[in-house]
């Protein structure tokens, strides 16, 4: 009987490290899952808006303004000359 119960113990505390372990998700499957709970919402909250409304609208959200990017994109190559 304690065989089976140290045996049961160990599988569990195996298991646990193994998916402590796992790998992150990568910066696009995040940014999928993002844009696609954006537009569940938007969908949701108002039955007239369409898929591809859906879509550019929280496209728009979820991407920082390009004037933004591109003082940012300046700042860096600034700093990386000197």
């Amino acid at each position: 009987m304690k065989r089976i119960m140290s045996a049961i113990g160990f599988s569990a505390m195996l298991a646990c490290s193994q998916a402590s372990n796992a790998q992150p998700q990568s910066r696009a499957v995040i940014a999928k899952h993002q844009l696609s709970e954006c537009m569940s919402k938007r969908m949701a909250a108002d039955k007239s808006v369409s898929y591809n409304q859906a879509m550019r609208a929280c496209k728009e959200q979820l991407q920082p303004p390009k004037e933004t990017l591109a003082s940012n994109d300046a700042a860096e190559t600034g700093t990386k000359a000197r």
